[in-house]
């Protein structure tokens, strides 16, 4: 399975987009969201997706694909550089 394109991506169905993110996407951070939602990014090649995850009911129930950099400050606090 390859990536498709991010205009083909976000025509997919959810389960099309969580079957691709998973299998070809590569896992980069982790973010809590609204209602404790988890919200895992993947870099997709040409794009990022975050797949939403609810742990209070076990449901991913929202994969949101972007090109912009913008949405990515949400992880800034992830990263740690060493000292220079």
């Amino acid at each position: 399975m390859a990536i498709p394109s991010f205009y083909a991506f976000n025509r997919l169905d959810l389960t099309e987009q969580l079957a691709i993110v998973f299998m070809e996407g590569t896992y980069l951070a982790m973010r809590y969201g609204e209602k404790e939602d988890r919200i895992n990014l993947y870099h997709m090649g040409s794009f990022f997706a975050e797949v939403y995850y609810d742990p209070e009911i076990n449901y991913l129930h929202r994969c949101h694909a972007f090109v912009s950099t913008a949405p990515l400050e949400a992880y800034t606090d992830q990263i740690k550089l060493p000292n220079l």
